[in-house]
């Protein structure tokens, strides 16, 4: 009698067990491939606001006129950041990049001072950053206005595919964890058919059968959704002094309210479905329950 006390005692215990490990790992993915997401998000808007615009200023206007223009410039809601260069300092960055100096083989400087913009990332499209040249030029001292034409085109089109391909994989992946949750919670429910219809023939209530695997089952999922939420704040902070461009402190809220929802969907998710289990074995007739 107590070997078969302790049986099922091991019996039940590894069920949960089994049942945690499978939400467990199924929520790290969802967690991890939301991770990802958060980081695309960052990542585009970061090469966004990287793409440059520059000014190129008459070589007759004075640096005072450049000056006013630099303060306007940073008051426009487009503009993210306005960087004076002059042609002195250009000089030197192309004296940097050729290795030698053309000056000195010129007998002149020929560059021009100019002002290279940033645009806050939801204004870097085609559109937008031709209109804002269109808008520059009709300054007088502005000689022109440049910008990688194909690099613009490059980022349009890449944040179009990244959002369809988003949509569709976080669509596949969903459906793909639920099927799974669905049918591990409803493995773990159904090995315990025998006990529910007997409990159910003695005249328990289906709230009193229910409720203790609610409760168990419940805190399996709250359990492993925080297990979950904790192995990926923790492998973010550890990757994230590797590679500089995962800005944990710049998306900690994001990052934290992503972690927040999956340890809720894990105790949303294991509560439905052992809800919909153990209320489809109590309406099973009694004959079905013996196969």
């Amino acid at each position: 009698m107590n070997y078969d006390k302790q049986y099922y005692t091991y019996r039940r215990n590894n069920l949960y067990l089994s049942l945690f490990v499978s939400l467990f790992l199924m929520l790290f993915l969802l967690g991890l491939f939301g991770v990802i997401l958060i980081n695309a998000e960052y990542l585009n808007r970061y090469f966004k606001e990287k793409f440059t615009l520059t000014v190129y200023y008459k070589s007759s206007t004075p640096r005072s006129v450049i000056k006013q223009d630099e303060k306007r410039l940073k008051a426009d809601t487009l503009v993210k950041e306005v960087v004076f260069i002059s042609k002195e300092k250009a000089a030197e960055r192309a004296k940097e990049l050729l290795g030698e100096d053309f000056i000195a083989v010129l007998g002149e400087n020929p560059l021009q001072d100019n002002l290279e913009i940033h645009l806050h990332a939801p204004y870097v499209n085609e559109r937008t950053v031709k209109a804002f040249k269109e808008r520059l030029m009709h300054n007088p001292h502005i000689d022109e206005v440049a910008f990688e034409e194909t690099v613009l085109d490059l980022l349009d089109r890449n944040v179009r595919k990244i959002g369809m391909v988003t949509v569709v994989i976080s669509a596949l992946f969903l459906i793909v964890i639920l099927f799974l949750i669905r049918n591990t919670v409803k493995l773990s429910i159904q090995t315990k058919r025998h006990i529910i219809k007997t409990m159910q023939l003695v005249g328990a209530s289906p709230g009193f059968i229910m409720r203790p695997f609610l409760w168990k089952n419940t805190l399996t999922g709250l359990l492993a959704g925080l297990a979950a939420s904790g192995v990926i704040w923790g492998g973010l902070h550890y990757v994230s002094r590797y590679l500089q461009a995962l800005d944990i402190a710049g998306l900690q809220r994001k990052t934290l309210m992503m972690l927040g929802a999956l340890v809720l969907f894990g105790i949303l998710l294991s509560f439905v479905t052992t809800y919909f289990a153990a209320r489809r074995i109590l309406r099973m007739r009694t004959e079905e329950v013996h196969f």
